[in-house]
């Protein structure tokens, strides 16, 4: 039995030393596929190619492993869209980071947040002809904290999608496992063209709880910051204070006070690291 582990990021990487730790297979039975941006370099994700070649793991390109027959693959956050007709197994798995059936698709560290979600989850699931479609076979919720911005969501993706890979491989190697159909209700799908990340718009005519949200869903220091007045806002903390105006934003030296229409509060910390200049 081969297994193959294709994707990025510390959950991968973790998944893979996972396998080599309790010798679910041979070493040379350990495959990887690492995504094209990978260029074996820790950032602030570990790099799965450089793991796998430190650790003398083979590195294999997909039409090497579609023939394999005894082969159990898993995509963690891989980013290509796979054609289950073209493998000879069957056996193919995705984490992918929501609680299906909802948030299908792309953004599950930002539509949640945006959206006011108290939980998310991963989800371990069959993968089919769709996209992140196919039967469900186990789930982890947990909790998005009122503060969490969409990088602490996607850490916490990376920390249960682990949990979530080391509660189910060694029934998946055993052929234990069961799984259902996803139920149609609440299931959503969100594509590419959902959210245009070169042109945040910061709607401050809301309420305090949506400006919030809309805050802290684009804060992702490695990829992007929303902006007020031009400076970067790295923390937003919606408060139970309210303001004598709605619709009222005071500048300080290192956060804007902003009170919603409903007169709530919150308070938008500046990245005293970075300047409008940078983006």
């Amino acid at each position: 039995m081969y297994i193959c582990i294709a994707g990025k990021n510390n959950v991968a990487v973790n998944s893979v030393k996972y396998i080599l730790e309790k010798r679910l297979v041979e070493k040379d039975k350990l495959i990887i596929i690492p995504n094209p941006t990978d260029d074996a370099n820790d950032t602030w994700q570990k790099s799965l190619k450089k793991y796998s070649i430190d650790n003398g793991l083979s590195i294999v390109s997909f039409s090497e492993i579609y023939s394999i027959k005894e082969l159990i693959f898993f995509s963690l956050e891989c980013n290509k869209i796979l054609n289950p007709s073209k493998f000879i197994t069957t056996k193919l798995y995705n984490i992918h980071f929501s609680c299906l059936p909802k948030y299908k698709g792309m953004f599950t560290s930002v539509l949640p947040i945006l959206n006011g979600e108290s939980k998310s989850g991963v989800t371990l699931h069959n993968i089919d002809e769709g996209i992140d479609t196919g039967d469900i076979i186990d789930q982890i919720e947990f909790n998005i904290d009122i503060n969490d911005t969409a990088r602490d969501l996607y850490f916490k993706y990376n920390k249960y999608a682990f949990q979530l890979f080391k509660n189910n491989i060694e029934n998946i190697l055993y052929g234990k496992i069961q799984s259902y159909k996803q139920p149609t209700i609440n299931s959503t799908y969100f594509s590419k063209e959902e959210l245009d990340f070169k042109n945040i718009i910061i709607d401050l005519n809301q309420t305090a709880f949506q400006i919030h949200n809309q805050l802290r869903g684009y804060i992702f220091k490695e990829y992007q910051l929303p902006i007020i007045n031009n400076s970067k806002i790295i923390k937003s903390v919606l408060t139970d204070q309210r303001h004598n105006k709605a619709k009222y934003l005071e500048e300080k030296d290192d956060c804007f006070i902003i009170s919603g229409i409903d007169k709530h509060i919150v308070i938008a910390y500046k990245d005293l690291e970075m300047r409008r200049s940078d983006v």
